[in-house]
């Protein structure tokens, strides 16, 4: 009996995201150990949240978009391609850790070690307790096959976070 192949594009190994234009489509580009992945349109958060979305372009041919929707209060990105919602995502029970989920998925986005301005130098992919990647803002080790729309919203996630997530004012002790 065979099985079908996925219809759900996932990516292994180490990949590579790297700035290739400025104003014009592509912007970016995914680029793992067996070529592109992905490419990937101008990176903003008004564009994100509150614009068009970010245009992504899969190595097929196939187009998704980053958008945003509410959920609670948050403002939390979400993938979206011509046949639905691919990936979504949310904020979890500690500051700049995340939930990101799709149909045959689910993971847990965990900052390791701080780098300044509350920024992490690298983050954690789990599925359950297991780490599954290592991700730092341009490069992902995948130890597994991961879904690509998984890989594109840590990424995002790594770079903008969820609006309305941190305190606007520190707490003063």
């Amino acid at each position: 009996m065979e099985v079908a192949p996925s219809p759900v594009p996932m990516m292994a190994g180490i990949a590579r995201r790297h700035r290739v234009g400025r104003l014009r489509f592509p912007a970016e580009e995914l680029v793992g150990e067996d070529g592109l992945i992905a490419q990937l349109g101008r990176d903003s958060s008004l564009n994100v949240f509150f614009g068009r979305g970010r245009r992504v372009r899969l190595a097929d041919g196939t187009e998704w978009r980053i958008k945003s929707v509410t959920s609670g209060r948050h403002i939390v990105p979400i993938i979206l391609s011509p046949a639905g919602t691919i990936a979504t995502s949310g904020p979890l029970y500690a500051k700049r850790s995340y939930g990101i989920n799709g149909k045959d998925y689910a993971y847990t986005l965990i900052p390791l070690g701080q780098a300044g301005w509350g920024r992490s130098i690298q983050w954690a992919l789990q599925r359950h307790e297991t780490q599954i990647a290592s991700l730092k803002s341009d490069m992902i080790d995948a130890l597994q096959p991961i879904p690509v729309a998984g890989v594109i919203m840590a990424f995002t996630l790594i770079t903008h976070g969820i609006p309305g997530e941190a305190d606007l004012m520190p707490e003063r002790d």
